[in-house]
């Protein structure tokens, strides 16, 4: 018995296992049937039988059976429930065959052969290699290079390591390490490796059950870089983002880009430019670049460039490696804001505002949130929520006032949100004229009233107008007018003599 890849036992379930009987001693030319029946475990009936016709003229026949221990006659019994079960990693030693080999010939007896040993051995075969590098990185064909690699293998297994100019080969032989700790991380490796070989970019192969191909050492190349950026500076996932670089170097390579993806936290290779202009600057551009593929990715991405021999597949060197920073940008948003604006730009706390702001997103629809700060206040106060659903990209909120109980002048803030993210912040309206001290005042025993209020503002010559509501609901425009002088913004009191009962009153600036 024999298996591809491998001399020794077990062999591995998953593969093609070759049956190889032997014929010798036919006298004569003679047609002869030989039939095969294997199976996995002690059940009888979960087997398979196969038959071959051959003609032995006097000589030695070989015949092969290959066999599938995966078929669907193996999977039932105790073989079928060892196959599943992914926690049984033991070594399957149940195994049988029997052989019969009949002539024609009605006065010759068949001859049979049978084996109820547990051959061949099985196991469910697992083969890992990582953890792979030659070092020293860079050099020549004059330098001596040590290999390895850590394995993890269900297995013992013969690693042997083969090495040449490029990833194609020709391949040339090192040597082999026995891989002996099944189920056990082994670090295997080759010293004093010398390649007897021209290269840029060497390779090498590990092969055991299964074979790979990685690249190294190479050749130094001498490479500078600069001007690294990428435009616009941020954007929606799709937005289409340009990167580039200026390189020189003294051969010709390829040069890649590498984008941090900030919905999958990784970074994505999103294509190589040949650098062909050996010796003289070149502006390698990538463009229509999209940092991440989802609608509602958010965060900043940064990017780094590798630098590649034509036609390998990993760098000699990148950017990151030389400077040990990455590129920071494009900051990439789920909501892009534009045209925000309040207005009027300017008033009081008492002064109705209103805002708006053009959103640009691929999400379906989203909750936007204006919050506004005082000046100089640090405590935002949530204005509402307007919500954008594809047909409405500019958002409004109207008649947003601020608390009345500051006196503070200056720029105010806004906000807007999704969630807790913060959007954008802007500043606006100017608050330029500040109330305080309202205070009510009877006259005698009448239903008549005195109203009192300090006014102060960075604007001599204001025009103040009571305004008032009885029902709590409706506010009406008094047309009663005071004006304010101080040229100091100074607090001045300002009286409305003589006023009829009002539920409450607020006061505002009269417009020009």
């Amino acid at each position: 018995m024999n298996q591809a890849g491998t001399l020794l036992e077990p062999f591995d379930v998953g593969k093609t296992i070759v049956y190889d009987v032997q014929i010798s001693g036919a006298s004569k030319s003679m047609l002869y049937t030989v039939e095969i029946t294997v199976g996995p475990g002690p059940e009888q009936s979960v087997s398979k039988t196969v038959k071959k016709d051959i003609n032995a003229n006097g000589n030695s026949v070989a015949v092969q059976f290959p066999v599938n221990f995966q078929s669907s006659e193996f999977l039932s019994g105790e073989f079928g429930k060892w196959l599943d079960d992914q926690n049984r990693t033991e070594t399957w030693d149940k195994a049988w065959y029997r052989v019969a080999v009949t002539s024609l010939n009605p006065f010759e007896e068949p001859v049979q052969a049978e084996d109820y040993t547990g051959k061949p051995s099985l196991a469910k075969v697992y083969e890992e290699f990582w953890d792979q590098k030659v070092t020293p990185r860079k050099g020549s064909n004059e330098d001596r290079y040590q290999y390895e690699v850590s394995v993890l293998s269900t297995v013992q297994d013969n690693i042997t390591l083969e090495v040449g100019p490029s990833r194609s080969g020709p391949w040339t032989l090192v040597g082999t390490q026995a891989y002996t700790t099944p189920g056990i991380r082994q670090i295997l490796k080759w010293s004093n490796v010398s390649l007897g070989f021209d290269f840029d970019s060497a390779a090498y192969r590990i092969c055991g059950r299964k074979q790979m191909i990685f690249d190294g050492p190479s050749w130094p190349v001498d490479v500078e870089y600069k001007n690294s950026m990428v435009s616009p500076d941020g954007g929606l996932s799709d937005t289409p983002f340009s990167y580039s670089i200026d390189v020189k170097a003294a051969k010709a390579i390829d040069v890649g880009l590498n984008v941090w993806d900030v919905s999958n936290k990784r970074y994505n290779s999103v294509g190589r430019q040949s650098y062909a202009n050996v010796g003289q600057w070149e502006t390698m551009v990538w463009k229509d670049i999209n940092p991440s593929s989802s609608a509602e990715s958010s965060g900043m991405s940064n990017y780094y460039f590798s630098f590649y021999y034509q036609g390998s597949d990993n760098p000699f060197s990148t950017t990151y490696e030389k400077t040990g920073k990455y590129y920071s940008g494009p900051a990439v948003v789920a909501v892009n804001l534009r045209n925000w604006t309040v207005s009027p730009l300017n008033g009081s706390a008492f002064t109705l505002y209103n805002y708006s702001v053009k959103v640009e997103t691929r999400l379906p629809s989203c909750d936007i949130e204006l919050q506004t700060a005082p000046p100089n206040g640090e405590v935002w106060t949530n204005q509402g929520t307007a919500t954008y659903s594809g047909g409405n990209d500019t958002l409004v909120w109207k008649n947003v006032s601020f608390d009345p109980e500051g006196d503070e002048l200056g720029n105010a803030s806004y906000r807007f949100l999704l969630g807790d993210m913060v959007l954008g912040k802007y500043v606006g309206p100017k608050i330029d004229v500040a109330f305080r001290d309202l205070l009510y005042s009877r006259i005698g025993n009448t239903d008549r009233f005195d109203y009192k209020v300090k006014v102060k503002s960075s604007r001599p010559g204001l025009k103040i107008e009571l305004i008032y509501t009885d029902d709590g609901v409706v506010w009406t425009r008094s047309h009663q007018i005071q004006a304010y002088g101080s040229n100091l913004s100074e607090w001045q009191e300002l009286t409305w003599k003589n006023q009829p009962w009002h539920k409450t009153i607020k006061f505002d600036v009269v417009s020009d």
